[in-house]
């Protein structure tokens, strides 16, 4: 299968992940990206798991995205004057605070509650343990707890 198929295949799953994870505006160029580092990797030749590997590489690249979002934003906020807003819509609440977690405990939620798939499955798009999964869920649900309380 050329890389072409393979892009194709997984495209639109790929998207609706970093949807997700980065938000609907950067979610098909964190795709391209991730896919086109994946496709220049000298072990993509050798990869079982196209489909596993395609998704590891889209988180790698949603954490390298928000780590320079963040830094943006760090260096907007240094020099943009303060501004209280108070937003009391419970659903923007909810979806502040699953933007807090990390990346992994985000993917996993993700995954799990909106595409509806069992932890078996979601370690296997992202090349982890269901352990590592359950323990993503079990962390994200806790601080999702803490935010949502406060």
């Amino acid at each position: 299968m050329t890389d072409e198929e393979i892009y194709r295949k997984y495209a639109d799953d790929l998207v609706r992940f970093a949807t997700g994870l980065v938000g609907p505006f950067d979610a098909p160029d964190v795709v391209t990206d991730a896919c086109l580092r994946a496709f220049k990797a000298d072990a993509w030749r050798d990869v079982a798991n196209h489909r596993a590997y395609l998704y590891r590489t889209v988180l790698n690249q949603a954490r390298s995205h928000h780590r320079s979002t963040l830094r943006r934003r760090l260096r907007e906020m240094r020099s943009a004057p303060t501004e209280e807003v108070h937003v009391t819509d419970t659903d923007l609440d909810v979806l502040a605070a699953v933007d807090r977690l990390s990346v992994h405990q985000r993917a996993a939620v993700i995954l799990t509650y909106w595409e509806d798939l069992p932890p078996g499955d979601v370690a296997a798009r992202l090349g982890m343990s269901s352990g590592s999964v359950k323990r993503h869920l079990a962390r994200a649900r806790s601080r999702l707890r803490e935010y949502l309380d406060a």
